[in-house]
């Protein structure tokens, strides 16, 4: 079995981690991950050789893509998108707006119900989607913690621009893999808190986000490791926490080489939770429990409104304290 270290794949950060997720997901059961317990970079074990390898499987895997589909193997009918304004003329334009984004008592008439003739694939993708055991503000059944649409974007957005730009540009899947590049105009989906940049910090003098589209492909290839819940009223995911009152996102790096389905019974264990603790505090784990299951660190993230846009906001990195003995 070889090991290949991806350089650019830092999973203490959230949108590295989470395009290791996603990387884990597509190379399917020939593959296995850890991560460099001094760089914190994952590792694929496998029958690969070098990451030039591993980019071109992921280069087969969208030129495999349907050419109007948003997701791999699925076709271009899931997610559901938005009618064309010939369409949508005379409709409920909130509905409209975005087909997955339903009234809770319509989710099953509404929303399952147009899924369900996909096929089983749709139906399962849609289950790591939207959940109707809880709803947003608008009373909708709830988008899960890793989507924060905003304005114009959708459930079918959220995975179609970056398919886009690495099918327009493959070399942003090794770029993924070994160096990320930032490219301008691209939002990364609001996972990940760098695609923010001020006017000053742009030779164009503008506010340009500049995102990682490569990663931001992979990480949204995650999606069906990380199940999505609910409370009756707040959403919740593999990895998602209440603390005092905030959402927070906390996961581990660890070193044995594990294949998906370890890594999902790991990411679901109880002592990731955090531990209570007075408001104001900082997120706390018991690091020294996890080491028995081969984890060497614990990282967190959680949403942070950006100043004049509507949605949950972006994933910014916290810290999260050992628990005091």
């Amino acid at each position: 079995m070889n090991t290949v270290d991806l350089p650019a794949l830092d999973g203490r950060d959230p949108l590295g981690f989470l395009a290791t997720l996603g990387l884990l997901r597509v190379l399917g059961e020939q593959v296995r991950l850890s991560f460099s317990d001094t760089t914190g970079c994952a590792q694929i074990h496998g029958d690969f050789h070098d990451t030039d390898e591993i980019a071109g499987a992921l280069r087969d895997i969208v030129e495999a893509t349907d050419d109007d589909a948003a997701l791999p193997a699925l076709g271009p009918k899931f997610p559901l998108r938005p009618a064309p304004p010939s369409r949508a003329h005379g409709a409920d334009k909130a509905d409209e707006s975005d087909p997955m984004r339903v009234l809770r008592p319509a989710y099953g008439e509404h929303l399952y119900a147009r899924v369900e003739p996909l096929g089983s694939a749709a139906v399962e993708w849609l289950s790591f989607l939207v959940t109707d055991l809880a709803v947003d503000r608008a009373g909708r059944a709830a988008l899960t913690p890793y989507m924060a649409p905003a304005g114009k974007q959708t459930v079918w957005t959220f995975f179609r621009k970056s398919l886009e730009v690495v099918r327009a540009e493959p070399s942003r899947l090794a770029e993924a893999l070994t160096g990320w590049r930032r490219v301008d105009g691209f939002t990364g989906e609001y996972l990940d808190h760098r695609v923010l940049r001020s006017a000053a910090d742009h030779p164009s003098g503008k506010s340009i986000p500049a995102g990682v589209p490569g990663a931001t492909w992979l990480a949204t290839q995650a999606l069906p490791l990380l199940r999505v819940t609910g409370d009756g009223q707040n959403a919740s995911a593999t990895l998602w926490h209440r603390h005092n009152r905030r959402a927070v996102m906390i996961w581990p790096l660890w070193r044995p080489a594990l294949d998906a389905h370890a890594v999902q019974t790991l990411l679901d264990h109880p002592l990731l939770r955090p531990t209570p603790s007075r408001q104001g505090r900082p997120v706390t784990v018991e690091r020294k429990r996890l080491l028995p299951l081969g984890v060497f660190d614990v990282y967190g993230a959680e949403r942070q409104s950006i100043e004049g846009g509507k949605s949950a906001g972006v994933l910014v990195p916290i810290r999260i304290a050992d628990q005091p003995d």
